[in-house]
């Protein structure tokens, strides 16, 4: 059999094709007025995808760059700032504001742990903060925190900024910028667009664009959203942007028009139910107490390596997904629902799995994690929720 290359991976995720072929097309010159007006369609589409009213800053880097972005702005050296630290991402953010200078306080949770909002609500109440830095979903565990619960404590600090990594939530889970009183929330390409890797995007509360104003925050040049701010809202970007993947982000928030954000986050959630489903009839053991809908970890059976089990997914059935992280490595794997994949993808994809595990060693009933899978979509379909 010669296997077809599939990617499962939370980032970067399957590509849509018309993004690609949109990213290989004649490029505008960025200060013309065909990219100006190329500009303002795709940040109006980021406003459906973030699902606020808000502007949303386009910038050309990797979501660590929207990340770094978002911290120079919310971080003044030498102040205190509460950062949420459940994995690898937490770690990065955290690390990324103690560079810029702050005086950085971590709440911390285990792998596959959610933090919880008492814990937070501690740090609050022990000292004058000026931003608080969550992750929506912590990619590396394929768990979700508490946001919404988190923003009402924060909402009620008028001098305190909410800075969500929004990288693996958005597009995937319900997430109301507006209404919870998100300041500034990061996206990036790779994600749920289903494009490639090269764009970020932040979203800038009125909260946080008036706090911006009178903040000095971190040094910072290039990743400066004030300036990004002015820029894009007079229709251009403050330095050379990444014109073609604009133009391929257009494409992909085209797709979003046409199906609906929230046809786009049920998706995730009914893929992740399946795949959920079928782990635990496969004797598989999930990693997160608080499971997102973007992406699901699992640890590998026992006698097994995620390294191996990785490794003969791709060899046997050109399925590239993830493995653990940091510590997790070898130990966990993780696949991704997020963005342009389906039905036929999400049981291809277990079939794959079934099929490895069982050379492997892993005792269970052939079929069994199909049949859980199947079950579960048709249960979702005829009730509009998960079965049980």
């Amino acid at each position: 059999m010669i296997p077809k290359p599939r990617i499962f991976t939370p980032g970067p995720t399957a590509p849509l094709p018309e993004a690609a072929l949109a990213e290989a097309g004649p490029l505008p010159h960025h200060r013309s007025a065909e990219f100006r007006a190329l500009l303002a369609e795709v940040r109006q589409g980021l406003q459906l995808f973030f699902n606020t009213r808000r502007d949303v800053v386009v910038l050309t880097s990797s979501g660590t760059g929207g990340l770094e972005a978002v911290a120079s702005a919310a971080v003044t050296p030498g102040r205190r700032v509460v950062c949420v630290n459940a994995g690898k991402f937490g770690a990065r953010w955290a690390a990324m504001a103690r560079a810029l200078g702050a005086d950085v306080r971590e709440v911390v949770a285990p792998p596959g742990q959610a933090v919880t909002v008492e814990q937070v609500a501690a740090e609050l109440q022990a000292g004058e903060t000026d931003a608080v830095f969550v992750q929506g979903c912590e990619t590396s565990t394929a768990t979700l925190h508490p946001v919404r619960e988190i923003a009402a404590l924060v909402r009620q600090r008028p001098e305190t900024l909410l800075c969500v990594d929004g990288i693996t939530w958005l597009g995937a889970h319900e997430a109301r910028p507006d209404e919870w009183g998100l300041d500034l929330v990061v996206g990036a390409s790779q994600k749920a667009l289903s494009m490639a890797p090269g764009l970020s995007f932040v979203s800038v509360s009125e909260k946080a664009e008036r706090l911006l104003e009178v903040r000095t925050g971190a040094p910072r040049y290039y990743f400066d959203l004030r300036r990004e701010l002015a820029a894009q809202r007079a229709g251009e970007t403050a330095f050379t942007p990444a014109v073609s993947l604009v133009a391929a982000c257009a494409r992909a928030l085209a797709r979003l028009r046409q199906h609906g954000l929230d046809a786009l986050v049920d998706n995730a959630r009914r893929l992740a139910a399946m795949t959920r489903a079928a782990l635990g009839a496969m004797g598989l053991r999930l990693l997160s107490a608080a499971p997102a809908d973007s992406v699901t970890a699992a640890f590998a059976p026992n006698g097994v390596t995620a390294s191996r089990l990785l490794d003969e997914l791709q060899k046997r059935h050109g399925i590239v997904a993830a493995e653990g992280q940091d510590g997790l490595r070898n130990l966990v794997f993780r696949l991704a629902h997020l963005g342009f994949y389906d039905y036929i993808d999400c049981i291809g994809a277990i079939g794959a799995l079934e099929d490895v595990l069982l050379d492997l060693g892993a005792r269970f009933k052939p079929g069994s994690g199909l049949e859980a899978a199947q079950l579960q979509w048709r249960g979702d379909r005829s009730t509009g929720v998960p079965p049980g």
